[in-house]
């Protein structure tokens, strides 16, 4: 009787070794994946509200006029996602220039284009058009705020 008692309580110890060891390889292991993913850094954005100019890293922006604005409103459904098409004017080092950025789907043979300035070391970028047209906002004057960010290039 003692030898089956014996025998009985080595078996617990031994499955409770066992769950511990288990526990134990879930928790590392769980650390180990879930470091694989790098987080992407946030970007963040400089607001030019339409007619002002903003200067990044001595870059001048000013955001001119929106050219087009066929964006399909939330809440309506529509067969094309349509697009944003926006106009500023660049300066740097004494130069200036005009670029149009576009926001949104593109035609055939047209270039989707949202970069407003690049050198070696940083672009300048458009993210978006804001406000983005609702329903209700159609055909009134919306109070346009182009947001742009500064990217390292590498």
């Amino acid at each position: 009787m003692a030898l089956i008692f014996n025998v009985s309580l080595k078996l617990k110890k031994f499955t409770t070794m066992k769950n511990s060891l288990l526990a134990v390889l879930i928790l590392f292991s769980s650390f180990a994946f879930g470091q694989e993913e790098s987080a992407e850094t946030p970007k963040i954005a400089v607001k030019v509200p339409k007619g002002e100019t903003v200067i990044l890293k001595g870059v001048s922006i000013k955001f001119l006029d929106v050219v087009e604005d066929s964006r399909c409103p939330t809440g309506v459904t529509c067969i094309w996602a349509g697009r944003a098409i926006v106009k500023v004017e660049v300066t740097s080092n004494g130069t200036k220039e005009e670029k149009m950025l576009t926001f949104g789907e593109v035609r055939p043979g047209e270039e989707k284009n949202t970069n407003i300035y690049s050198s070696s070391k940083f672009s300048i970028n458009g993210l978006t058009l804001n406000p983005y047209p609702t329903s209700e906002s159609t055909g009134k004057d919306k109070g346009y705020v182009l947001l742009i960010c500064e990217e390292k290039n590498e």
